[in-house]
């Protein structure tokens, strides 16, 4: 198992001091789970009453047709948030699944004590309510991001404008994707097979170079 990310980095939980955390996780009603690869954490129909952080492993957030194909919409790695979209929408069920992509452990924390006032007036509890709409509104980038990907008109320049992301993301010409090369095809939308052929190219051009989950960018 996978060493579980420190409470001190993850941004919800940000200008809360560590002798509070014990005391507002016991106020939100917190658990924690681990789930295998490929189980599902929540269901296309589910209700969502927890918002979920993944502490180790990464999380997909998958769509499926009407035809059963799925597509990868997006992911979540160590210390982010998922779920809480429909968390603090009222009776709204998901529209999508989340499954774990490997060995994943989450942090759940119910979402109507995060957004409620705490009858304790506890200030914590009041910082934690501020850090979860920030992150709503910062979320929307990674949304940007996958929408920017998926306009580009071919395999080379979606991989492109991916890579040029996480260089960004990462402040590296070294930078790792947690996507396999099956997921990383699903979350552009375009064919594994013709995405590895066109990697390959762009490797002999020396646009690039890889080496299993990391691309180094070429660049003079």
């Amino acid at each position: 198992m996978k060493k579980e990310i420190s409470y001190s980095k993850i941004d919800l939980f940000e200008k809360i001091k560590e002798g509070d955390l014990k005391n507002l996780l016991t106020c939100i009603r917190s658990f924690k789970k681990t789930f295998k690869k490929g189980e599902t954490i929540y269901m296309e129909t589910d209700h969502i009453p927890y918002v979920g952080i993944v502490l180790s492993g990464s999380v997909h957030m998958l769509k499926y047709d009407i035809w059963g194909n799925s597509s990868l919409f997006t992911y979540f790695s160590p210390g982010e948030i998922f779920g809480e979209s429909y968390a603090v929408q009222k009776d709204i069920s998901s529209s999508v699944i989340f499954t774990s992509a490997e060995e994943t452990t989450v942090l759940f924390l119910a979402a109507s004590n995060i957004i409620h006032s705490c009858p304790n007036a506890c200030a914590f509890h009041a910082q934690i309510s501020t850090n979860l709409f920030h992150l709503l509104g910062s979320k929307n980038q990674k949304f940007i991001n996958k929408i920017e990907i998926l306009s580009k008109g071919s395999i080379r320049e979606k991989l492109l404008a991916y890579i040029s992301q996480l260089a960004q993301e990462q402040d590296s010409k070294y930078v790792k994707t947690p996507l396999s090369r099956k997921d990383l095809a699903e979350y552009l939308t375009v064919n594994r097979s013709a995405m590895i052929r066109e990697l390959s190219k762009m490797r002999n051009e020396g646009i690039i170079d890889f080496d299993k989950d990391t691309f180094i960018i070429k660049v003079e």
